[in-house]
Formats: structure tokens, sequence, C-alpha cells
């Protein structure tokens, strides 16, 4: 069947860059889930960030304007007198 030692050489090429491609589409099915749950993660956090914004940082964004009004309320108050 083989006759030359290039039919060897063929043979063996033909084998190992089928091997090699077929490791080649396994790893991008890898890197195609990996990237779907890097996806998800991150969807997960934007909505974690998201509810600390509205919930922790609205508080004391609110905080900090009462705290100016005070102050320049104050700064008025001493000015009239």
């Amino acid at each position: 069947m083989y006759k030359t030692p290039l039919d060897i050489l063929y043979l063996v090429l033909s084998v190992g860059g089928g091997l090699l491609l077929l490791s080649l589409v396994i790893a991008v099915f890898h890197l195609i889930g990996i990237l779907s749950n890097v996806k998800k993660v991150t969807r997960k956090a934007k909505d974690t960030v998201d509810l600390i914004n509205h919930y922790l940082w609205q508080p004391i964004k609110m905080m900090m304007r009462i705290m100016e009004r005070s102050k320049e309320y104050a700064a008025k108050q001493a000015r009239k007198k």
C-alpha cells in the first residue's frame, strides 16, 4: 500500500493536520463557552453596579446636596448678621 517514503510522509502529514484541525475546533468551542460565561458574569456585574448606584449612591448624593444647601444657608445667614 505504501510503496515510497513520500506516501508515508503524506499519510503522516494528513493525519497530523487532521488532528491539529480537530484540536483547534475543540479549542474554539471551549473559547465560545468561556466567552459566553464571561458575558453572563459581566451582565450580572452590571446589574449589581446599577443596584448599588441606585440604592447606595443616590442617598449619598442627596446627603451631599443637603450639606451643600445647609452650608449655603449658613453662609447666607452669616452675611445677614
